[in-house]
């Protein structure tokens, strides 16, 4: 066992000088009791206070009673909580050291800083330093003290240790964690009771857990109900009203709760109301402390309803071992640091704060429950103002164009429209042409005006079928959450009277983080230029393909290729609404109907259907292309983000130089000859799972090394006269260091992910 495991007051076994009495021998003798055992026990026991100044040891199935005053043996007796095939009868346990000062005063000082820092932490300025807050619940009821732990005494001890060591220590040592990471700790029997109350992570909090381990501090013992731990830890949870910081809720339990069994609907509704209110920002993590046979389900429960409304949540269950519930709990841990980067602006170094205004639903919720809120015409206090697209005229790359209203530009209505014959942008109803001279005022002033942004390119018109209606319905609920989006249902509505709804299904897409106006319009329009550029490499994919028709002489090879999936990106619009006053705005894009996937991230994941495919091919003997493996050495390219007005132009010049310099050579052919046809040989098998790696690596390569697609997502489609699509959105473009250094050389643009 390595010597930083043990105690400092630990020593070795056949040291450990014990005097015995006569009545402990008999009860030694009596009971089948070596000496060496209440050694052991007096070494490695779970110690608490006995009668009379006496300490009281259990350890390997024994419990030996020792008066520390005379250093003398009284009495041991066998107990029935000892594994033979697992715990302290089979491994010797992993005792933790504490940590130590250099001196009594320096301990002293520390406790007061920790005090200290506590109370500044916990005051109101203070909650706003929170990066992260965790909530350990820990099941201390009776059959927390099973031994049947490798590494550990007991189970409830094998939690305590691996919280002490891989969640606090470790990480504290690498840096990974500090006194802004706070902890609550939750004891759970009959009732709840908080152990540790929001409290920054030291090494003062670090010997308090390894302290816990004890049963000096607390022993497990009686029931152990769910419910009011689950009330306790929202109220932990709810403490610090800023919305900066990461939450993590561990959830530790070795079976079905105490509750009463009706109750156990209860527990689950409770957490789904937690992750309702919270959503991505918590993590929830339930881990199994028991064998395998033991009943999980409600803990299971509640990690499935806890997904259903958005939070990042995960069932564990380790062996009976220190190493494997260590394991666990690392990975628990690095899903914080996940959180807490997701909330941290890149270029700043900032926590953002997670907008609290927002109800989410459960999935799969039908649109008819839950409640909308109608943008009409006929709402002077709730409004469409105005519908923005972007631009594809190369003339103004890189900006939003507004969408010409099909309303009444005196009443708003949409019903029976006459346009401006001079500007064809302007519009009145029937009825309020019939007053007359309905277009005579807007030719002395705005005509004009509209004429000229016309020309410019800077007003779109759009057709019903694109665009219904210039009324909407918002769903209140969430129906998903990204790491940097929310997203909602939204449907237009028929602008006349007793109207429903018409045309395509909609979803919203916000910034989950609060914002102002400003924030929010330069937050659509990098979603709205990335989606831009990478649809613009998804027509030169498919031109590609289209070409390679003609590039082939045989009916089956251009059949093949015919069949081959095409990459399509979905067109967004950002619409600008005003409520009572308030201006805001949301971007909508078409509701994608099918197996909405993620194909591959912009941090090396890909599907796992590619991975299998790949797998075989590997099984067949063949092996990865180049192109392929330069695919995956180009995954630490810099992200396309936001930047200021001037760097997005001189960005988007770039691009548009780089991207339209290959429109004039051969680099977009996809086939390398004609000896080799589509459907034979190594292209005989084109699966289409390939095709958004493919497309991925396309960009890379047309761009010539410059821009890579990726952070792929969406569902892929068989229309009904065969043809194959893959319905793409939120990409994520990564782009080679030269171009950033480029812009560096003016002023670092770089302000965070996606």
């Amino acid at each position: 066992m390595p010597a930083n495991r043990t105690h400092r007051y630990a020593r070795e076994t056949s040291a450990s000088s014990l005097l015995s009495g006569v009545h402990d021998r008999e009860r030694r003798e009596e009971r089948d009791i070596g000496k060496v055992e209440l050694q052991r026990a007096r070494r490695y026991g779970m110690k608490e206070d006995g009668k009379k100044g006496r300490e009281k040891y259990t350890y390997g199935g024994v419990v030996f009673i020792y008066d520390p005053r005379k250093n003398m043996a009284i009495t041991s007796w066998k107990i029935g909580n000892s594994s033979n095939q697992s715990g302290t009868k089979v491994t010797t346990p992993i005792m933790l050291e504490k940590h130590t000062f250099e001196s009594k005063k320096e301990k002293k000082e520390m406790a007061y800083q920790h005090k200290r820092l506590t109370l500044l932490l916990n005051e109101e300025d203070g909650m706003s330093q929170w990066t992260s807050h965790s909530i350990l619940v820990v099941d201390m009821s009776g059959s927390m003290r099973t031994d049947d732990v490798n590494g550990a005494r007991c189970r409830s001890d094998g939690v305590w240790m691996a919280l002490a060591r891989d969640y606090v220590k470790d990480l504290l040592t690498k840096g990974l964690r500090g006194p802004n990471d706070l902890i609550s700790v939750v004891s759970m029997k009959e009732d709840a009771e908080v152990l540790i109350r929001c409290e920054p992570t030291t090494l003062t909090l670090y010997n308090k857990l390894v302290d816990l381990r004890e049963w000096t501090q607390l022993k497990p013992s009686g029931h152990g109900f769910y419910l009011p731990a689950l009330a306790t830890a929202e109220e932990l949870l709810t403490c610090n009203a800023n919305a900066s910081c990461a939450l993590s809720l561990l959830f530790f339990s070795d079976g079905k709760p105490s509750d009463p069994k009706p109750r156990h609907p209860m527990i689950v509704s409770d957490m789904g109301r937690l992750a309702s209110k919270f959503g991505r920002r918590l993590s929830v993590s339930c881990i199994g402390m028991a064998e395998k046979s033991a009943d999980f389900s409600v803990l299971k429960d509640m990690v499935e309803e806890a997904k259903q409304y958005g939070s990042i949540a995960t069932f564990g269950k380790p062996s009976l071992d220190a190493d494997s519930l260590s394991h666990i709990v690392s990975g628990l841990a690095s899903s914080l640091t996940t959180s807490r980067t997701e909330m941290t602006e890149l270029r700043t170094g900032e926590l953002r704060k997670v907008r609290m205004d927002i109800v989410r639903e459960k999935l799969h919720t039908l649109d008819s429950e839950g409640t909308w809120k109608n943008y009409a015409s006929d709402d002077e206090s709730r409004y469409v103002e105005r519908f923005w697209a972007w631009t594809h005229n190369k003339r103004r790359t890189g900006d939003f164009v507004e969408i010409v209203s099909r309303r009444c530009m005196l009443c708003y209505s949409e019903d029976r429209l006459y346009h401006c014959p001079d500007c064809n942008a302007a519009f009145v109803c029937k009825s309020c042409f019939r007053e007359g001279n309905a277009f005579s005022r807007h030719r002395m002033g705005e005509c004009d005006s509209l004429l000229r942004k016309v020309a410019m390119g800077s007003l779109l018109h759009k057709d019903e079928e694109q665009l219904p209606s210039f009324c909407i319905a918002v769903k209140d609920q969430a129906f998903g959450e990204g790491a940097e989006r929310i997203v909602r249902k939204v449907r237009f509505l028929d602008p006349t009277p007793n109207g429903g709804y018409i045309g395509p299904v909609m979803v919203a897409k916000e910034s989950r983080f609060a914002g102002e106006y400003h924030t929010q319009m330069a937050y659509h329009k990098n979603f709205m230029r990335t989606q831009n550029i990478a649809a613009s490499f998804g027509r030169r994919f498919n031109d590609a393909l289209d070409e390679a028709e003609e590039y082939f002489d045989t009916a089956a090879s251009q059949d093949c290729i015919r069949a081959l999936p095409r990459i399509q990106f979905i067109e967004p619009m950002v619409v600008e609404l005003r409520e009572n006053e308030v201006e805001k705005n949301i971007l909508i894009e078409r509701y994608l109907v099918g197996d909405y996937k993620k194909f591959n991230s912009n941090m090396g994941f890909v599907e796992d259907e590619v991975k299998k495919l790949v797998k075989q091919m590997t099984n067949l003997g063949v092996t990865m292309s180049q192109p392929q493996q330069q695919q995956q050495a180009v995954i630490d390219l810099g992200i396309i983000e936001e930047g200021s007005e001037e760097e997005e132009e001189e960005e988007e010049e770039e691009e548009e130089e780089e991207t339209d310099d290959e429109d004039d050579d051969d680099d977009g052919e996809l086939f390398d000859s004609k000896e080799v046809k589509p459907g034979e040989g190594e292209y005989g098998d084109l699966q289409d799972a390939y095709f958004p790696q493919a497309f991925s690596h396309f960009s890379y390569e047309r761009s010539r090394g410059l821009f890579m697609v990726v952070d792929l997502q969406g569902v892929f489609t068989v229309k009904d006269d065969g043809s194959k699509v893959y319905e793409l959105t939120d990409p994520v473009i990564h782009q080679h260091e030269r171009l950033r250094r480029r812009r560096r050389h003016h002023r670092d643009s770089n302000s965070g992910t996606k």
